[in-house]
């Protein structure tokens, strides 16, 4: 942490868990600053806020709010995902969470399997398996196990998490304020006072603009990123159905976008995801079920989105869209970020500057990767049929270059997505290499293709010794009372 200069005193405003997250964070790393928390009204477009996963590459930020995971999980507020289920054009494929691919026969297993391999490669993969199978364990240390090779992303149920969130901030001694409403002023790139309904007048040395999209302390003349061209979808109906708790998510394409099922402890999140421009609100509400909360997204994300003494997170930076739930872990690892290199009293251009290139370069990772389930493979309709002749983002384009030519992706800097999710997703969206790798065309034949049944049996074989999914929750609930 940079402590020269410390900050003294820090604004967070917003109405959700990004705002909630950063005026614990804060408030925790800077014991003898004040921090107040302006509580807004919810932004219904705020996704980060709305749809909240702690991915593996968050997890040490959301562990030093303080925050008990473990009594999340026994209070319903958080559930376990392992797996995504796809079916998106052509056949439906699982991608397991997972940091890495082993190597097996002396080459990584993706290689062996696209030159020595038949069947789906998600059969190869622990945690795919057990998503599938809707069975659950904690990941084990021993490299023996194949569990080792599983890790989960913590769901959160928004509704249900914020009771806790709210304790870690008063036990952080968080000033809170609830206006009605807000005035900003302003000089040039800097907020002068925050103004509330009720006359209160607020001056800090930073203030977290955590608003949602709608991005309240950003300048009217701030510079943004569109990426509606590469993120197409800009509504989303979203509904709740009976509880089903799962570590599985599933999405499934359709003409006009695509349709996802969400299981939380005490609901399943249905959604319709479309464009406006291609598909009616009328057609699209046909998909549902019952009755979904229309939302209008905006994809995009900040130039710079530490500008002055003005920090943005969450929508309010960066609008990823829902597929995937990036936007909690994106604004848990850019707070992270934030606290490492900790703006000062007095503004130092090489911190800003590095603070904006990695946190830019952070949602541009996760852009790049959200990305690729919109322009890569093949499915019908309008809205897919548009996306042909799109060009990808940098990051997409660079990784499919050389994941197409030999099956192997570039090392990035900030990189947010593992590249064993990489090489699952772009194997399940049709992309095969050019060239096969020289290690796994070495192996013999016959040794890798005994190598990978045996594995492929190990894999099947897993779940069958785990609890179900809701076997396993109700077990966590009963520990913790």
């Amino acid at each position: 942490m940079n402590r020269r200069e410390s900050l003294q005193s820090v604004v967070v405003v917003g109405g959700g868990l990004v705002a909630l997250s950063a005026a614990i964070g804060f408030a925790r790393a800077l014991p003898r600053a004040t921090v107040t928390f302006v509580a807004t009204a919810p932004d219904p477009a705020a996704l980060a806020d709305r749809l909240p996963a702690v991915t593996p590459q968050a997890a040490e930020a959301f562990e030093a709010l303080g925050i008990d995971e473990a009594a999340l999980v026994a209070a319903g507020a958080a559930t376990h995902r392992i797996g995504e289920r796809f079916t998106w054009g052509e056949a439906p494929f699982t991608i397991g969470e997972s940091e890495t691919m082993p190597t097996i026969a002396g080459a990584a297993l993706h290689q062996l399997w696209l030159a020595h391999g038949d069947g789906p490669f998600d059969a190869l993969v622990p945690a795919a398996a057990l998503a599938t199978a809707e069975r659950f364990a904690p990941p084990v240390d021993d490299p023996r196990s194949l569990l080792s090779q599983v890790t989960y992303t913590l769901r959160l149920d928004a509704d249900a998490a914020t009771p806790a969130f709210l304790d870690a901030l008063r036990a952080a001694r968080v000033r809170v304020v609830a206006p009605e409403s807000v005035r900003i002023d302003r000089e040039g790139d800097r907020v002068t006072a925050l103004t509330t309904s009720d006359g209160l007048s607020l001056t800090a040395d930073l203030f977290v603009d955590a608003s949602g999209p709608a991005a309240l302390l950003a300048a009217q003349d701030a510079a943004w990123i569109d990426w509606s061209a590469t993120l197409p979808v800009d509504r989303l109906l979203l509904g709740a159905a009976p509880p089903r708790p799962s570590p599985l998510d599933r999405y499934e394409a359709t003409t006009s976008g695509w349709t996802a099922r969400w299981p939380l402890a005490g609901r399943t999140l249905a959604a319709v995801a479309y464009a406006a421009a291609t598909t009616s609100d009328a057609r699209a509400a046909r998909q549902m079920t019952s009755p979904g909360e229309r939302i209008a997204i905006r994809p995009r994300r900040q130039v710079m989105p530490l500008t002055g003494n003005v920090l943005a997170l969450g929508d309010a930076a960066a609008a990823l869209g829902p597929l995937g739930w990036p936007g909690f872990t994106l604004a848990l690892a850019n707070l992270d970020l934030a606290l490492a290199l900790m703006p000062v009293r007095t503004p130092e251009p090489l911190l800003v500057a590095e603070y904006n290139r990695r946190a830019t370069l952070r949602a541009d990772r996760l852009h790049a990767y959200a990305a690729a389930f919109y322009g890569v493979g093949h499915r019908r309709g309008d809205i897919w049929h548009a996306q042909r002749a799109r060009q990808h983002p940098a990051e997409l384009a660079t990784a499919l270059a050389q994941f197409g030519q030999r099956g192997t992706l570039p090392p990035l800097e900030e990189e947010m997505v593992p590249q064993a999710t990489w090489q699952q997703a772009l194997i399940g969206l049709g992309v095969r290499p050019v060239r096969r790798d020289p290690l796994a065309l070495s192996a013999p034949r016959a040794g890798a293709v005994a190598a990978l049944a045996g594995l492929r049996q190990a894999v099947a074989a897993l779940p069958a010794g785990l609890p179900a999914y809701p076997e396993y929750l109700a077990a966590a609930q009963r520990g913790r009372r």
